[in-house]
């Protein structure tokens, strides 16, 4: 195989990896997103005076969607929003019951 062609093949494979597409949506995510309700906006203090506490997303946005369960089993109360003048709440935060 000439250099030429070994450049061209090795541009090819790059071209074929670096090429990514979304997720496929889940069907059952989309039609649960549509039925649900919007939640609440609260501070970390006004999530904590309710008896809940914080949690925070690993990165996957799994607290941002609609069917999304707290660790004990229980739906959200509302997202973690900062409080007005305040700092900004870590992304994906939500107040959940205890």
């Amino acid at each position: 195989m000439d250099l030429h062609t070994l450049r061209f093949v090795i541009a090819v494979v790059l071209a074929g990896c670096s090429a990514s597409q979304p997720p496929p949506a889940h069907p059952q995510t989309e039609e649960a997103a549509k039925d649900a309700p919007a939640r609440n906006a609260l501070t970390q203090q006004a999530c904590e005076a309710q008896g809940g506490s914080a949690v925070g997303d690993i990165g996957d946005g799994a607290t941002h969607r609609p069917d999304y369960v707290c660790p004990s089993g229980k739906p959200p109360l509302g997202n973690i929003a900062p409080p007005e003048g305040g700092p900004m709440a870590v992304e994906g935060n939500v107040c959940c019951p205890r």
